[in-house]
């Protein structure tokens, strides 16, 4: 045989193989391993895992949810939504202060929440104030664990 038939000869195997190369690939009769699945995770503490951690809601009372508990009137939503607002805004501005410590900071948001709890149950009757006595110090919301 001549060495330029070899020559052919191999560079036409070498092209069918990389031809059939891709086809084999999309193979449908050997479908592709999929990847295993996940373990279960932990669902409890005491199944040894940490919690996901929850996100801190900030203080504060939320207009929607005192309406509804309460059944505020439309006056008395903007009187506590107007109080709500300054609250948020009073509360905003001591944590932008950065001249004042942690504890300083926590005394005077509670400050901030007193008075905003003292002025919305001015604007409520009787009933609805049993009815916010009642409801938790955190703003009427249950309460989150605190995250680690």
């Amino acid at each position: 045989m001549k060495p330029s038939f070899l020559a052919s000869l191999s560079l036409l195997s070498l092209g069918l193989a990389l031809t059939l190369a891709p086809a084999r690939a999309d193979d449908a009769a050997t479908p592709p391993v999929p990847p295993p699945a996940p373990a279960a995770a932990p669902t409890s503490p005491a199944d040894g895992a940490a919690q996901p951690r929850q996100r801190h809601r900030r203080p504060g009372f939320e207009l929607a949810e005192l309406t509804q508990k309460l059944s505020l009137t439309a006056d008395q939503q903007k009187t506590v939504g107007a109080i709500i607002a300054t609250s948020r805004t009073q509360m905003k501005e001591l944590r932008g202060d950065d001249s004042l410590s942690k504890d300083d900071k926590r005394q005077k948001m509670k400050a901030i929440m007193d008075t905003s709890k003292t002025q919305i149950r001015a604007a409520l009757t009787t009933d609805q104030q049993k009815l916010f006595d009642a409801l938790p110090a955190n703003g009427g919301r249950p309460s989150a664990p605190p995250a680690d």
